[in-house]
């Protein structure tokens, strides 16, 4: 190829000018993209995480009553969404699909409660009232992995229908 259209084509080929190698441009994009990633990871986190930390890093809520408040929040809106999801698969999925899934919330449920139990009896032995709020957070962590997983199945469900 002749040099004006060997430029012309790196040009098109590669989106940079001739001024900027193409491993200048690579990098010049990859440091692009971890730019935007904390922004990007900032949208994706989930809204009652969001509303977690907000609560949680206030100075008006310095507390561990505030902290075991704040936690309290956020598991009530993972229950809401947690019984949405499953509504909304009960109503969605095909009878024996449905059973099935009924069956696993009411053994979810029975977990649940013993696993409640279980951090009852845990926490029971520490001393302080900075353990309030851990206690709290581990039943959230545990509302929250279900709420999530409900609500990909909803998603799974969105894609082709029922």
């Amino acid at each position: 190829m002749e040099d004006g259209r060997l430029h012309r084509y790196k040009h098109f080929r590669f989106g940079c000018s001739a001024m900027m190698s193409v491993p200048k441009y690579f990098a010049a994009v990859l440091l692009a993209s971890f730019v935007s990633l904390p922004a990007l990871a900032a949208d994706l986190k989930d809204p009652t995480d969001r509303s977690l930390d907000l609560c949680l890093q206030d100075p008006n809520n310095g507390s561990t009553g505030d902290q075991t408040a704040c936690e309290t929040k956020a598991l009530a809106s993972y229950d809401k969404r947690m019984n949405l999801a499953y509504s909304k698969l009960l109503k969605e999925l095909p009878p024996p699909a449905a059973q099935d899934l009924k069956s696993a919330q009411r053994s979810w449920i029975a977990y649940r409660d013993l696993e409640a139990k279980a951090r009852e009896s845990l926490f029971e032995t520490r001393k302080g009232s900075m353990y309030a709020p851990m206690e709290a957070d581990a039943e959230v962590a545990l509302t929250k992995e279900r709420t999530l997983l409900l609500e990909r199945y909803v998603r799974v469900l969105d894609i082709d229908g029922p």
